[in-house]
């Protein structure tokens, strides 16, 4: 066998990616250049070993013109000549990045990986980003001034997504498609210095290579080894995350003496709920509330950092958009940064709901009318289990609620008046008794799940 293609073969053998299940089905994301020909054709070698199947898939951009034509086509015919199947994706670039206002590269990206996952909603996609692309994404990272999340560069796995490539040299591919004796495609867009990533690849990297021809490994093995670094930090933080996190409130509860970075990590992870991705300046913020600890500040649009009472919860500062809310047993409800998801059960198969602090049990049948939810008004009142009198809902919330949560705390109410309100717990008037035939359950918790008791 070719030297090149014994080394393409082995890289990506022992990227430990295509351990797949017998069957399973790798999808190449094909544009027709070197790149992901090479990914193609080494797959396709290493198929009848590693026991996958393989089709490839081509995103038509709606750019380009004739020259994108031409891609699809050359894909195309590859995929025949080879037997392969193959599907192509048309995609209106142009059109989403003027609807997002976005960049025509950034539009492709988030189109051609939504085309990907679509076409291929099943096994593994295999994108054919190489070693090159490592090194100059961690070029353009460390001048964006990235912290060292971003100095990994590419991750070789992001959910389905794989990249076999990632310790094969561009080199050491255009040398196996030599080998194999087969053509490609080239986008003319790559020979501009347009794009930053272009610049940097005409122009800076040949000047590197020029001081050290060994550059981009070099550059590779330094994204590999902070790659472990940060594999290394971010499992420190989850743990702390983990002893940290209030599962009942979403609270977070830090420690002075915890390093920064792991207390940062922490804020990112706090934040994930709210689809945020804050800058280091507004970490840096947060980090200064709880070195504190006291004080607000706003994170993004109507989401705040808050401490109160040595605990740090971020909340949206906006009012519920539905006033009243029909209670549906199986369905999520979110009220602001609360989640209630409500089922029915018999008694002897729920041992454990009155063992956690965020779910409740109602007796179904002693509920009068058709529940619903809606936000506590400061005149509400409930019996309590046990109790002669009723209490105002409003002095059970401050008794027990965090202050930042209040306003985004719901009640369920009958006919008859409030029979369930976080903070205060379940009227006496349907609590569950020894005849209880069917329990309404609703589990209470905050957005961010994943260290709920379960």
């Amino acid at each position: 066998m070719s030297t090149y293609t014994l080394a393409v073969q082995q890289a990506v053998k022992n990227s430990g990616l295509l351990l797949t299940n017998q069957g399973d089905t790798v999808t190449v994301a094909l544009s027709g250049g070197a790149d992901s020909v090479a990914l193609l054709l080494v797959l396709q070698q290493l198929q009848p070993e590693l026991g996958f199947s393989l089709q490839a898939v081509h995103i038509h951009h709606g750019i380009r013109g004739a020259e994108a034509d031409r891609d699809a086509a050359f894909c195309e015919a590859l995929c025949k000549q080879r037997q392969i199947p193959f599907l192509c994706v048309a995609a209106d670039v142009p059109a989403y990045a003027a609807a997002h206002k976005l960049s025509l590269e950034t539009a492709a990206r988030i189109l051609r990986y939504a085309a990907l996952e679509q076409a291929a909603p099943n096994g593994l996609i295999a994108t054919a980003h190489h070693g090159d692309d490592q090194a100059e994404t961690l070029l353009l990272h460390l001048t964006r001034g990235c912290g060292l999340k971003g100095l990994c560069g590419i991750p070789p796995k992001r959910g389905r997504i794989i990249r076999p490539l990632l310790t094969v040299t561009r080199n050491d591919i255009l040398g196996f498609l030599a080998e194999q004796q087969q053509d490609y495609v080239t986008d003319s867009t790559n020979l501009t210095d347009t794009a930053s990533r272009n610049l940097l690849r005409h122009r800076v990297m040949p000047l590197l290579q020029q001081q050290n021809p060994a550059v981009t490994e070099h550059l590779m093995r330094t994204a590999r080894l902070l790659a472990e670094d940060e594999a290394c930090l971010s499992q420190l933080a989850e743990d702390a995350f983990a002893k940290a996190y209030d599962p009942c409130w979403g609270g977070l509860r830090l420690s002075k003496e915890l390093h920064k970075p792991l207390r940062m990590r922490c804020y990112r992870k706090l934040l994930e709920p709210f689809a945020i991705d804050p800058e280091y300046t507004l970490l840096c913020a947060v980090d200064a509330l709880v070195m504190q600890n006291q004080g607000k500040c706003c994170i993004s649009g109507n989401v705040y950092a808050q401490m109160y009472r040595g605990m740090l919860y971020m909340t949206r500062q906006t009012p519920p958009l539905c006033p009243v809310l029909p209670m549906e047993t199986g369905v999520h409800r979110q009220f602001a940064d609360r989640i209630c998801t409500v089922s029915v059960t018999k008694p002897d198969l729920s041992p454990k709901i009155h063992k956690t602090f965020t779910n409740y049990a109602l007796d179904c049948d002693r509920i009068i009318g058709k529940p619903c939810f809606r936000l506590w008004q400061r005149q509400d009142r409930i019996i309590l289990p046990h109790a002669e009198h009723s209490r105002l809902l409003r002095n059970c919330i401050q008794e027990t609620v965090p202050a930042p949560l209040r306003r985004s705390i719901y009640a369920l109410y009958d006919d008859e008046g409030c029979i369930f309100c976080e903070g205060a717990g379940v009227s006496g008037r349907v609590a569950p008794t020894h005849q209880t035939k069917r329990l309404l359950v609703l589990q209470c918790t905050p957005m961010q799940t994943e260290y709920n008791h379960q």
